[in-house]
């Protein structure tokens, strides 16, 4: 007696599935077709952003010295780096590593030249 009862119903929804044409919406009523949304701009997204102070860092190398010879620096002495230019260097900023560069001379100035920008991954 069951299978009886289900078997008209099966049968009524089966000819509305079946159709496949699309249902008539009714005037006015708004595309079921959502645009995507636009990809915001960064550099308006961040713009009350532009004036905060980061620090910037590109650490040229390091060195180990024992007490002695802190204590015996002044004025004018020279601690020896084991970079040259055209070496290649870290950018950090605000403590997060974002690019490599490489170590020129510009003018008597030293500089890092970005040659890697490093993805938000």
């Amino acid at each position: 007696m069951m299978a009886q009862l289900e078997a008209p119903q099966a049968q009524q929804a089966a000819p509305q599935a079946s159709q496949g044409a699309p249902q008539a919406q009714p005037a006015g009523a708004p595309s079921r077709q959502v645009p995507p949304e636009p990809v915001p701009d960064p550099a308006v997204e961040c713009g009350h952003l532009g004036d905060v102070p980061l620090r910037v860092e590109a650490v040229l190398g390091r060195i180990n010295m024992n007490m002695r010879a802190v204590a015996s620096l002044e004025e004018g002495s020279l601690l020896t780096l084991q970079r040259a230019a055209g070496d290649n260097v870290d950018l950090w900023v605000a403590g997060v590593k974002l690019a490599s560069g490489e170590i020129v001379v510009l003018e008597n100035t030293v500089c890092v030249r970005i040659t890697d920008l490093l993805s938000g991954e």
